[in-house]
């Protein structure tokens, strides 16, 4: 495993928007969001806790309406974007997994013991 990957720019990811990548975690290829909320980066597996689904699955959006909540776009299922915590009473108190990351020297750093390169 590595110390740390760069996933982008500090730059590339606006308040509010999110970036998905493709990584190694746990030993296999995953899909990774991270999102910039309340000027802060959080990332967490692209796999909703209710299914294992992409989050982004059904439409190119990761917040809902009210850019206050991270969303399944499958269940409609919603989480707090800090903590990963399931807002909605279907799966209340289950947590998106969450992933390591830091911002530092004008980038975003993914540092998680989790996870490995890129795959090709």
């Amino acid at each position: 495993m590595i110390n740390r990957l760069r996933a982008c720019r500090s730059d590339e990811l606006r308040e509010g928007a999110y970036l998905k990548l493709e990584v190694i975690f746990s030993g296999e290829p995953a899909s990774l969001i991270l999102v910039r909320f309340q000027e802060r980066c959080f990332a967490y597996l692209n796999r909703c806790v209710h299914m294992a689904r992409p989050l982004d699955g059904e439409e190119d959006a990761i917040l809902d309406h009210t850019g206050k909540y991270l969303r399944c776009s499958m269940h409609g299922i919603v989480f707090d974007p800090v903590t990963g915590e399931s807002m909605s009473t279907l799966c209340r108190g289950e947590r998106l997994t969450a992933v390591k990351v830091s911002e530092n020297d004008g980038a975003i750093w993914i540092k998680d013991r989790r996870i490995g390169e890129r795959p090709v």
